[in-house]
């Protein structure tokens, strides 16, 4: 690692829950989890990961629900990894498996446009290489749930992108705010002496085009973003205004574009030297930051990013706000009764507290969860057990559902069935 290269904002053994848009890990990342993944979900060893569902289906017996969002109590997306994208009009119990006709490549970008739009794109099986080279992507598209995937025009990039549900995932890559508009963002994540490309789409991921480029070293061009930094992952608000975030050296990554990604320009933010993770945004004023230095902090914008403030740091990582004033993170109790637990803000983070009933016990969530709220009462948590060495029995991922703000779990058992 560079010397002047940051580690990225983590908390070990925290949530890595988040709402809204998935971003995702470095390839070297995401192959090791997927082999974990794989073993604790179905038993199998990574001699048979290809079979178990990194590429291709999983078999519905050991399928999961990870990557959840609902929009409402019964519309929503989940991915289950390998090709197997879910569907549901009934509820967080009854799934439609939707896969798309890929064949034999990999999903390496996932986004949810609304409650029957989604967008991918599918990568040879080879880009999974790591090497700096040249790599065709082919964009699908579905605008009913999933019954009709549409493939688009294949397009070429230069470095290799790749995604698994159910990692902690961190670097943002492709971005939708409407069902036609949206970006790609490819770059080697933290790694310095990588060039950065963002490719745009304004037909709904049919055909896309490139409009930006950052070298991997020299001078970038006016309005490009800088060189030699390491991004974390980009976020956009509207057709037009983005960020992305990460570390600069000694200073702060946190670039905003208000052209759809074609020029670029440092954002003031109240944190110098700091690593941050792109924005994420609950209503078009409404949003926030997570990242920091040290010890790692909140910051909170109610003018569309305008203007950023800090607040207190959230007991845990990768904080779900369904509004201005209430969100969620599920963290910890303490040194001394490290028991997973979610804690609640009813103030925009300035304040958090944790779940009524204290400290979860036994069964429910844990500590690395991924969170998806749809009011400030309603939410759920997909627990994926992290082991050093598997045990002999693990815990497979698991769905949570509350009502209550925290208070009270149920543990929800999906049924997987095809729509094919």
């Amino acid at each position: 690692m560079n010397a002047d290269e940051k580690t990225p904002p983590s908390l070990a053994g925290r949530t890595v829950g988040r709402r809204f848009r998935w971003p995702h890990l470095p390839h070297r990342t995401l192959w090791a989890l997927a082999v974990v993944a794989v073993i604790l979900a179905g038993g199998g060893t990574a001699a048979g990961l290809a079979v178990a569902g990194v590429i291709g289906g999983t078999p519905a017996s050991t399928m999961h629900v990870f990557d959840l969002k609902m929009y409402g109590a019964y519309q929503g997306w989940a991915w289950a990894g390998g090709n197997d994208i879910l569907h549901t009009t009934s509820g967080v119990q009854k799934w439609s498996i939707v896969a798309p006709p890929i064949g034999s490549q990999l999903i390496t970008g996932v986004a949810w446009a609304d409650a029957d739009s989604a967008r991918l794109l599918t990568a040879p099986a080879y880009s999974l290489n790591e090497l700096e080279r040249t790599y065709t992507l082919t964009p699908w598209v579905t605008d009913d749930g999933g019954a009709i995937w549409k493939e688009g025009e294949a397009f070429r990039v230069l470095l290799e992108a790749g995604a698994d549900p159910a990692n902690g995932p961190v670097y943002a890559d492709l971005d939708f705010v409407d069902p036609l508009h949206g970006w790609f963002f490819n770059s080697q994540g933290p790694a310095l002496g990588a060039p950065i490309f963002i490719d745009r789409t304004v037909d709904g991921g049919l055909h896309w085009s490139q409009v930006e480029m950052t070298p991997a070293t020299g001078t970038a061009p006016r309005g490009a973003l800088p060189v030699g930094c390491s991004p974390y992952g980009m976020t956009f608000l509207n057709v037009t205004t983005g960020w992305v975030a990460g570390s600069c050296g000694l200073a702060t990554l946190f670039d905003v574009t208000h052209d759809g990604g074609v020029t670029w320009t440092q954002q003031s933010f109240p944190c110098t030297d700091c690593a941050l993770y792109p924005p994420q945004f609950s209503s078009p004023l409404d949003g926030e930051v997570f990242g920091g230095s040290g010890s790692y902090g909140l910051f909170v914008t109610t003018d569309g990013g305008r203007t950023w403030n800090a607040v207190s740091s959230p007991p845990g990582n990768w904080p779900d706000f369904v509004n201005a004033h209430d969100g969620f993170t599920m963290g910890l109790t303490g040194n001394d009764n490290p028991s997973a637990i979610l804690w609640a803000t009813t103030d925009g983070g300035r304040t958090w507290r944790q779940a009524r009933n204290g400290a979860i016990q036994g069964n429910g969530p844990v500590e690395t969860s991924q969170l998806d709220f749809i009011t400030a009462t309603t939410g759920w948590a997909v627990s994926i057990p992290v082991y050093s060495q598997p045990p002999p029995n693990p815990i497979p991922p698991q769905l949570w559902q509350t009502t209550d703000a925290g208070s009270t779990w149920t543990l929800i058992t999906p049924t997987f069935t095809s729509a094919k």
